[in-house]
C-alpha cells in the first residue's frame, strides 16, 4: 500500500481468535499486530474492529466463522475502548458493525452510540436486502436510519445494490460510500448505481485483488460510463479539470473523512502526507498533469510518498 501512494488505511480488522475460535491471552494481540505491520512499513491506520455477532437472521455463527465472532456489540465496544488507550499519533480506531446479515437490530443500536468512524457492508447482493425485508420488513440503510447509525460519520461500504429511497437516506445524513470498484467486478456484485454517485464517495480495495488506488479511483467513473452508457458522468458541467479533480478527490479527501480525518489536503494543521508522481514517462506524454494522475497513473508512477505528522513534525518518506 505505500509504494502505491497510499497514506493511510483504514482496516476491516475481522480475525482475533486462535484456530479453534478460543481468544487469546491478549483478546487484542491480533489487532495490534495489524496495527504495528502498519507503523512498520511507515502508514497510518484506522482499525476498523469489526463486530460479527451471529451467521444471519436466527443463524449462529459457524465453525469456520468461529476466528472473528462476538458474543454480542458489547464486546466489541470493549475492544474499541481498549484498542483507543495511549495510540500512537498516526493510529486511531473505528468500529464496524460488519452488515444487518451479521449484527441484529439491538446490536447495531448499541454500535450507534459510539462516536468515531463507523462502517459497514450495505447491500452488497440482493440477497442480503431480501434477508433485511423478511426480518426487518425494510432495507439494510432504512435499519440503519432507524436504530441511528446514519451520520456524517458512517461510510456504506459497495451499496451496489440499493432499494427505493436509500441514497436519499445516506445524502441527509451526510453519508459516504466506500466503493471497492475492482472487488465488485472479482466477486460479480455489480455497479455503483447512478443515483449513489451524488454520494460522498472514497474507494476500498476490500478483497484486496488489487492494491492501485489509480486504478480504484477511475474506475468509478468507468463504472457509471457502463451504466449510464456514456461518458464523463461525473464530469461537472464546464470544468474542464472537473473530472480528473474529481477522480483524484475521492481516492484522497473521501477517504480520509471517511476515517475520521477532519483537516486534509495541503493546509496549515493538516497531516503532511503527500505523494510524488513521476510524469516523465511516455504514458503521460503530452497529457496535462491532473488528466495524467487520474486516467493513467499507477503505482509504478509512485516516486515517493511522505506520511508526515501535523502535531509532532513527524515524516517517514517512502522511496519507491
Amino acid at each position: 500500500m505505500a509504494e502505491a501512494g497510499i497514506t493511510q488505511v483504514g482496516e476491516f480488522h475481522y480475525l482475533r481468535h486462535d484456530p479453534e475460535g478460543r481468544a487469546y491471552a491478549d483478546p487484542d494481540l491480533l489487532a495490534r499486530r495489524v496495527i504495528a505491520a502498519a507503523l512498520r512499513v511507515g502508514i497510518r491506520i484506522c482499525l476498523l474492529r469489526v463486530a460479527y455477532i451471529r451467521g444471519g437472521a436466527g443463524v449462529p455463527l459457524s465453525a469456520r466463522q468461529a476466528r472473528f465472532g462476538d458474543p454480542g456489540m458489547s464486546a466489541a465496544l470493549e475492544a474499541v475502548e481498549r484498542l483507543s488507550r495511549d495510540l500512537d499519533p498516526r493510529v486511531s480506531v473505528g468500529l464496524a458493525p460488519h452488515s444487518v446479515r451479521a449484527v441484529g437490530r439491538e446490536d447495531l443500536a448499541l454500535a450507534a452510540g459510539f462516536h468515531g468512524p463507523i462502517h459497514a457492508h450495505v447491500s452488497e447482493q440482493p440477497a442480503e436486502n431480501e434477508a433485511c425485508l423478511v426480518e426487518n420488513g425494510c432495507s439494510p440503510t432504512a435499519l440503519l436510519e432507524e436504530v441511528g447509525l446514519l451520520s456524517r460519520r458512517f461510510s456504506a461500504i459497495h451499496l451496489t445494490h440499493p432499494l427505493s429511497g436509500d441514497a436519499e437516506r445516506l445524502a441527509a445524513a451526510g453519508s459516504r460510500v466506500c466503493v471497492c470498484p475492482t472487488t465488485e467486478l472479482d466477486l460479480g456484485n455489480g455497479f455503483l448505481t447512478l443515483d449513489a454517485l451524488r454520494l460522498p464517495l472514497c474507494i476500498g480495495s476490500d478483497s484486496h485483488a488489487t492494491i492501485d488506488p489509480w486504478l480504484e479511483a477511475r474506475a468509478v467513473e468507468l463504472h457509471a460510463r457502463g451504466v449510464a452508457g456514456r461518458r464523463n458522468v461525473m464530469a461537472p458541467p464546464g470544468d474542464r479539470h472537473g473530472l480528473a479533480r474529481r477522480i483524484l478527490e475521492i481516492a484522497m479527501t473521501g477517504g480520509a473523512a471517511a476515517l475520521g480525518v477532519e483537516t486534509y489536503g495541503i493546509r496549515p494543521g493538516a497531516p503532511a502526507d503527500l505523494v510524488a508522481l513521476d510524469l516523465r514517462g511516455p504514458a503521460a506524454a503530452g497529457m496535462p498533469e491532473l488528466e495524467a494522475a487520474a486516467f493513467t497513473a499507477s503505482p509504478a508512477w509512485v516516486d515517493r510518498v511522505w506520511v508526515g505528522d501535523a502535531a509532532s513534525s513527524r515524516a517517514v518518506v517512502i522511496r519507491t
